[in-house]
């Protein structure tokens, strides 16, 4: 190593070894949108947690008798945690990769109730032109205005992933670049996180309503929690 990397080194180990974000929490703005991405994530990890422990009843219904269907669905709920993760780090750029992952494996798993092939599409345009057409995903004004906006969504955060503009770029050229709280990129981010989040969540408690009718009461409300009301009344409907 020449002296300048190594003494670039000494610098990058201070300052892991000196790494904290409490500093973030002094900062209302800062709270305001981790509590909100916290409430739509805690809906998520809650349906998740129903659906690792009920994985039998879950299988037993007859549209989601594909065990690969769930490792897709627990994967969507990994990325949203990776997603927040990122986000509460100030590192956007990865925060918004993640959350279009999320988005993709969400569209997989449920376009495969009705083609499992769709699991192992490649090609993100055919995965959403098959998904677009299909029962799963206009079987009702809700479900089809949620995908939609995960659609919208999608071909945002593709933007990242491609770097298609200056404002797609994180520039970090230097120590003192690492990534940090940005209240533009935070909130454009955060808001981002939210809609996937409540978007995905609505659609998996429609689709497999049965399934969350059968959900521990206070899971029921955990995850109705960050819903709209608009979304509801459609979900806690009784089965008819």
């Amino acid at each position: 190593m020449t002296r300048e990397c190594n003494a670039d080194f000494k610098q990058i180990k201070k300052y892991i070894g000196s790494y904290s974000i409490d500093q973030n929490l002094k900062n209302s703005g800062y709270v305001s949108s981790l509590k909100l991405m916290h409430k739509c994530y805690f809906s998520s990890i809650t349906w998740n947690a129903e659906l690792l422990y009920n994985k039998a009843d879950f299988l037993a219904m007859e549209s989601s008798s594909n065990e690969d269907i769930i490792h897709r669905l627990v994967e969507v709920v990994s990325d949203l945690g990776s997603s927040l993760f990122n986000w509460a780090n100030g590192n956007y750029k990865t925060s918004r990769v993640m959350l279009r992952v999320s988005i993709e494996n969400f569209i997989k798993a449920l376009s495969a109730l009705e083609d499992k092939g769709q699991l192992l599409e490649k090609n993100v345009y055919k995965l959403f032109e098959k998904a677009s057409s299909q029962k799963v995903f206009n079987s009702n004004d809700i479900i089809n205005k949620c995908y939609q906006s995960l659609h919208s969504d999608y071909k945002l955060l593709c933007e990242d992933t491609h770097t298609a503009t200056v404002q797609n770029m994180e520039h970090l050229t230097s120590l003192s670049d690492l990534p940090a709280y940005e209240k533009e990129k935070s909130d454009n981010s955060s808001n981002v996180y939210i809609r996937v989040c409540k978007n995905i969540t609505s659609i998996f408690c429609i689709i497999f309503n049965t399934f969350y009718h059968q959900m521990h009461h206070r899971n029921r409300e955990n995850i109705l929690n960050s819903l709209g009301r608009d979304v509801k009344p459609v979900i806690t409907a009784p089965e008819s």
